[in-house]
């Protein structure tokens, strides 16, 4: 059986081959998507979609006067109405 050591180059090794490959894989896709974007002339509207804009709450408005919380702290509790 392996030793921790030798089990810790393995998966270094291991690492480094797993990140060339996906760094191979994203540069064929990378370059496959280029070409296909070349190709047809697609915008990048197209290719990512439209923005959205953020909608507000529907029926968020502001609070009428009345609604509003009332700050002031020296009132009378008789003004407060």
């Amino acid at each position: 059986m392996a030793t921790y050591r030798e089990l810790l180059a393995q998966k270094r090794e291991l690492d480094e081959r797993i990140e060339a490959a996906r760094a191979e894989a994203a540069h064929e896709a990378l370059a496959s998507v280029r070409a296909a974007i070349a190709e047809f002339g697609f915008t990048p509207d197209q290719v990512f979609g439209k923005p959205r804009r953020e909608k507000t709450a529907r029926g968020a408005r502001r609070p009428r006067k009345s609604e509003r919380a009332n700050l002031d702290l020296f009132a009378d509790a008789a003004d407060q109405t």
